[in-house]
């Protein structure tokens, strides 16, 4: 059984590190579950956020040292190619940059209920679905769409992080060390290990 986690996500990629430590690196929670891949759903200038800030020498190739930083996600499949990064296109496949007009919710509609149809198709996926990225709008129309296609082994989630930590451009995720600082937009300082994500399954 293959353990597949989709994310529906905008310009945060935070996102995707949170929900990943609270499934499966929280030592709060007595069920972890470790993604054996992982599948993001976003726009174009969502896609270059993440491979940006993810998985860029610029920044510190952050995924890695999250699965370093965390020995149970080393097998974790998930890279800046189009295997997993997923993007969200028109009827020409022309990438569409934003979700701005009333078409563009549909097109993403579309492609969100493809996409979890395919996971829930394959007899051998536990799928997980998080809903905490991206508009509103893409949040719903994957929930309602596991809704339709789910079955007893899938789940879904939305994560919620400490209020001090939500504007910290630099947090990703819970550091195992205290060594690692974060600032917020108010300037302050503190420590990644401190922040508290909650995990609200749905």
């Amino acid at each position: 059984m293959r353990n597949v986690l989709f994310l529906v996500t905008g310009m945060t990629p935070q996102i995707i590190t949170e929900t990943v430590w609270a499934l499966a690196c929280d030592p709060n929670n007595d069920k972890p579950w470790v993604p054996d891949e992982i599948h993001v759903l976003s726009t174009e200038d969502g896609l270059n956020q993440i491979r940006s800030r993810l998985f860029s020498e610029k920044e510190g190739y952050k995924f890695a040292k999250f699965k370093q930083d965390f020995p149970q996600l080393a097998k974790i499949a998930f890279d800046n190619s189009d295997k997993y990064l997923h993007n969200i296109y028109d009827a020409q496949g022309v990438n569409l940059k934003d979700l701005k007009t009333p078409s563009d919710n549909e097109l993403a509609a579309d492609l969100i209920c493809q996409k979890i149809r395919e996971f829930t198709e394959c007899d051998d996926v536990s799928l997980h679905v998080s809903i905490a990225g991206g508009r509103k709008t893409m949040g719903f129309y994957a929930g309602y769409a596991l809704s339709l296609y789910g079955r007893a082994g899938d789940s879904m989630s939305h994560v919620l992080v400490d209020e001090r930590y939500e504007s910290a451009r630099d947090f990703f995720y819970p550091t195992p060390d205290d060594s690692v600082f974060v600032t917020n937009r108010d300037g302050i300082e503190l420590k990644a290990k401190d922040a508290q994500i909650w995990l609200a399954r749905i």
